[in-house]
């Protein structure tokens, strides 16, 4: 359900041609581009001479950051494709990288895109960027498309209507936080705003998600301890668990206490006496945590997760080999 845009990112739409001007010395007009620009999106072809409506220096700065390659590189190309652009943004999978394979810029084609139907697109930018923290795709087609899954948030959330109205207001939002021009009041609201902390914190954590709970804790170990603790202690419990089900599953329950599933387990391979009193020893370092909240030492913590990992490395090569285990009773390797 959308909700009224923030007031501080409210005045930040309105205060747009204010900030153009303060730092470029002249208002943007880009509507005026817009409605220059309307009558391609009908069109499927695109011309050299069309591109001047986009540069248009009366109205912004575009002179100042970008360049359309030069007629006789782009035009040969112009001329094989065509570009549907009235069914945007439904086929963008298909234009997007069609437009990019004649400009090669994707600074370019968003662009195009922000004027031909600014009610979908932006124009990519690093300072909107760096207010998003816009998760990187595996090419520049994914990561536009990944700027735009952002924009189009903030514009349905905070009723903007239009996604290029949600990426002016980012683009003064930067300017009020960390430009020439900053706003310690709008800066404060920014970083607190629950939908930007949503936002900001599924583009930083994304990429790990797909680690396992051993590879994340030892990800975060020099970066968020606290948080790489409580991982490492589940990943603990749930790989112990696994061992009990693939090595003993006659004698472990899944209401099993931990310490009793350890005791159940046979002796197999690197696990032995000795690592399974380790795990006791972990174990108890889990439980002072989550039952009294004491914190573990760094020696404790490092144990931890260097534990973990090697665990799951083994329980994987466990599994892949699980087909030729001896299908009679375990045999226990002799003690020492």
């Amino acid at each position: 359900m959308a909700r009224t845009a923030p007031h501080y990112l409210k005045a930040c739409f309105a205060a747009f041609q204010e900030v153009s001007r303060a730092k470029y010395g002249t208002p943007f007009d880009l509507p005026a581009i817009e409605r220059t620009v309307a009558p391609l999106r009908s069109r499927r072809t695109l011309t050299y001479q069309d591109l001047q409506y986009f540069e248009a220096k009366e109205h912004w700065w575009f002179e100042r950051f970008w360049v359309f390659p030069p007629e006789h590189r782009i035009t040969p190309a112009l001329e094989k494709r065509t570009f549907d652009l009235w069914n945007l943004p439904k086929n963008e999978a298909e234009v997007i990288p069609e437009l990019l394979d004649v400009f090669k810029s994707i600074e370019l084609v968003s662009i195009i895109l922000r004027f031909v139907k600014p009610e979908a697109y932006g124009i990519i930018s690093p300072p909107v960027e760096r207010v998003l923290d816009v998760r990187r795709g595996s090419d520049a087609v994914e990561t536009y498309r990944n700027y735009l899954t952002d924009l189009r948030e903030i514009a349905r959330v905070c009723a903007f209507g239009r996604t290029a109205h949600a990426d002016m207001a980012l683009w003064v939002l930067h300017e009020r936080c960390f430009g020439e021009h900053r706003d310690p009041e709008v800066e404060r609201a920014w970083r607190t705003d629950p939908l930007f902390l949503r936002l900001r914190a599924k583009n930083l954590v994304l990429p790990l998600a797909e680690l396992s709970y051993p590879k994340l804790a030892e990800a975060l170990h020099h970066v968020k301890t606290d948080l790489a603790t409580l991982v490492a202690c589940q990943a603990l419990e749930a790989l112990i668990r696994e061992a009990g089900k693939l090595l003993a599953p006659s004698m472990t329950q899944p209401r099993a206490k931990l310490e009793d599933v350890i005791d159940a387990l046979p002796n197999w391979g690197k696990i032995d006496e000795l690592r399974k009193a380790g795990w006791k020893r972990l174990k108890g370092v889990r439980n002072d945590l989550f039952h009294d909240g004491q914190q573990p030492t760094p020696k404790e913590m490092t144990d931890l997760i260097q534990e973990v990992v090697r665990l799951e490395e083994d329980l994987a090569l466990l599994r892949a080999q699980g087909a030729s285990r001896p299908r009679g009773p375990l045999q226990r390797t002799p003690r020492r």
